[in-house]
Order: C-alpha cells, then structure tokens, then sequence
C-alpha cells in the first residue's frame, strides 16, 4: 500500500559542506521510497540554522504543511537542529518516527582526544531519538544501544545507490588510484593540533602510497560546473524567501524538487569524477562502516579498495573480498591491492562486473527501501550480505 512519506533530510546551503554528504545517504531514500509506490515530501533540515529562525524549513514546518498528516517521518539525526515545539507538531502529524544516524555514536580515545567535538555528534543523536519510534544506524555496533537506551526497534542501515546512475562502462584506463576525500581537520584553518594521529591522516601522510594513489581534488568535474553554482543561487534564493515570509507549500515544492534534480546532476558529476582514478579507495573513516565511496566507485564502474572497520562482523560479510571489492588493514596491504590491479587489468573488469551485478541485486535503493519498509511494517530483519539475494 502507497504509504505518504515526510522526509525531514539534512541539507547544506553551499557545495563545500554540502559535497560530502552522500547521494546515497540522502536523496536515494526519496528515488527508493517512490520506485515502490510511495509519495514524498521533502523538508530540508539546512546545517547551521536555529529551528526557531526565520530562515530555517523547521521552524515554518507546521505552517508550509498545515492540514497534512503523513504515515511515516524519515528524520536525519546528524548536524541539524530541532526544538519541542516541532517535535510536538510532527508527533501530531506523523505516528511513525525514523531516527536516521549517518555518524559513529562511539569513539576511541585517540579520536576524541583529537577531535574532541565528536562528543558532541553522540549528544545531538541522544536528543533526537527519543523522540523516534525506530531508527536506523550507519554504524552496526550502535543498533544494540539505540535499541537498548531507547527501546526502539533499530536496524543497520547500509548505503544504497538509485539503479539509474550504475554505469555500463569499463574501468578506467589510469595507472593510479585516486583517493575523492579530504584529510580530517588538518591545516591552518583548523586548531586541532592532534589531527594528524587520527588513522584516515596518517594513511595519507604515508610515503609507501606515493606514486601509487593521488587526491585529484580539484580535476573533479562538478567544480566547474554551471549545476553547482546554481545549487547555491537556488539556496540564496529560497533563504531571502524565508526571511521574507514569502513561501508556501508550492514554493516549497518546486524548491525541493528543483533541489533533488540539481543533487542528481552533481551526483553523476560525481561519479564521473570518481574514474579519474584506475581504482578508487575508501580510507578509514570517522564512521566505522563502509561510507557511501564504496558502492559510488561501483556504480561508477571503478574498482573499489576499502578499508574493513575492525569488530565490525556484518560489514566484513557486505561484500565479498577478491569478487566485489579489495579490502585492506594496513598501508602495507592497500599498496598491494593498488599494484595487484594495476599489473592485472582482466582483473579490473572482473571486479567492476562483479560488483555491478551485486548493486543490482541487493543495493539499489527500490531493493533498501522496500526492505526498510517490510521491516517498519512486519519487523522482518533484512539480509544485506553477499551471495544472498533478497
């Protein structure tokens, strides 16, 4: 059955926040939801806006979608802002309430002491989900404690890619691999003075991948692109609007649909970026799981080398090693895998082919949506491993 969906997603007004936060963790929620029948709306959560200001979607929630009521409410838990009276209001209007956590709730010592903000990441989530009735977590180690704390049903949430943007090519023609990242927190415009221990940064700073993986940061083709300067101007424009009490409930659709459509243009931007590369790799990241990078890379048709969060048991069965994706521990291991591909291009395709068949089958976002539905509905756990067809 047609369910209405109120996707409250967090969104940033300029592309140099805004390009680190996946496709795949966001709008795919809205192409999945509405491959399986649903209808969408969409209520952008901007980082950096107070609920209560005259600027922010939040706090004109309840008048831009007066008289509507929805079956489900998807929010995003991370880097946005809300208050009592808009969870009163979606109380009111939504008896189904999903917690989406995009970030690690736990950290090691060594992170907190070097970024010690992150605590700040666990606080934001803990003011959100008791007002939930389900979550859903990026990082697996975090579902028992959400379930537990809370007493929500939670689930794993595993990044998931719209079938139209998986690519037929081959792979690409380099003899490089490319990392598409950013160093945590280091340079001068930053004051944490312990960032470089962090694990992501020592791999980057480390000569044995000289030669063997570059950062081709600004070659990326959504940098010149007209899409991305007018994915600010659409910003610009709708936030005068707000300040000026001149926006309604059709304002705010056609913004948001205009916003999907441009988000979709710099995604595949993206994606193309992504074969500047022979191979593309996933360092380790803040959030213990397999960031978006990896099935982006897939559906790029590059061949994806990924760091293996340890102790995480159902990301190490998410793909299989060798056939859908080259995994690594070390930097030792990872300029293996990079020199292994790059002396064997039968064994590119191999890998590019076989993950594509994979996306297909169990991680395109019609297959993750419909899952999380039977889930919300029945409470039917997914299965998300390889070799495994839903």
């Amino acid at each position: 059955m047609a369910k209405d969906i109120l996707l409250i997603m967090l969104e940033f007004d300029n592309w140099e926040q805004a390009r680190s936060w996946s496709y795949t963790g966001s709008y795919a929620f809205i192409d999945g939801f509405r491959e399986n029948g649903h209808r969408c709306t969409l209520l952008p959560a901007i980082h950096g806006r107070a609920p209560d200001a005259a600027d922010s979607f939040i706090g004109h929630a309840e008048t831009l979608l007066a008289g509507r009521t929805f079956d489900e409410a998807w929010i995003w838990c991370n880097h946005a802002a809300f208050d009592e009276r808009f969870w009163t209001w979606l109380k009111q209007v939504a008896p189904v309430r999903v917690g989406v956590v995009l970030e690690s709730l736990n950290h090691s010592d060594e992170e907190l002491e070097a970024l010690p903000f992150l605590a700040k990441r666990r606080d934001d989530a803990f003011t959100c989900l008791p007002h939930c009735t389900h979550a859903i977590a990026a990082d697996e180690a975090d579902v028992a404690e959400i379930q537990q704390v809370f007493g929500i049903p939670t689930l794993w949430n595993v990044f998931m890619v719209p079938e139209s943007f998986i690519r037929e090519d081959a792979p690409p023609a380099s003899d490089i691999a490319a990392f598409i990242g950013a160093a945590y927190f280091t340079g001068p415009a930053y004051n944490y003075p312990k960032a470089h221990t962090l694990l992501r940064n020592r791999f980057l700073s480390d000569p044995r991948l000289e030669g063997l993986m570059n950062r081709p940061h600004f070659q990326l083709p959504e940098r010149s692109s007209e899409t991305l300067v007018r994915f600010e101007a659409l910003h610009g424009e709708m936030r005068q609007s707000l300040l000026a009490g001149e926006i309604d409930a059709a304002t705010l659709a056609g913004f948001a649909d205009e916003l999907h459509r441009l988000r979709a243009d710099l995604f595949a931007l993206f994606l193309e970026g992504l074969r500047l590369g022979m191979a593309c790799v996933n360092l380790p990241t803040l959030v213990k799981a397999f960031s978006g990078r990896v099935i982006e890379a897939m559906a790029a048709a590059v061949p994806s080398i990924s760091w293996l969060p340890p102790d995480r048991p159902e990301c190490a069965r998410l793909f299989a090693d060798g056939a859908d994706v080259l995994l690594f521990d070390s930097v030792e291991n990872l300029a293996g895998k990079i020199t292994t591909l790059r002396a064997q291009p039968d064994f590119r395709n191999q890998l590019v082919r076989q993950a594509r068949t994979g996306l297909r089958q169990r991680h395109t976002s019609r297959i993750r949506c419909r899952q999380y539905g039977c889930w919300i509905d029945t409470g039917e756990t997914p299965i998300f491993e390889a070799n495994v067809t839903p």
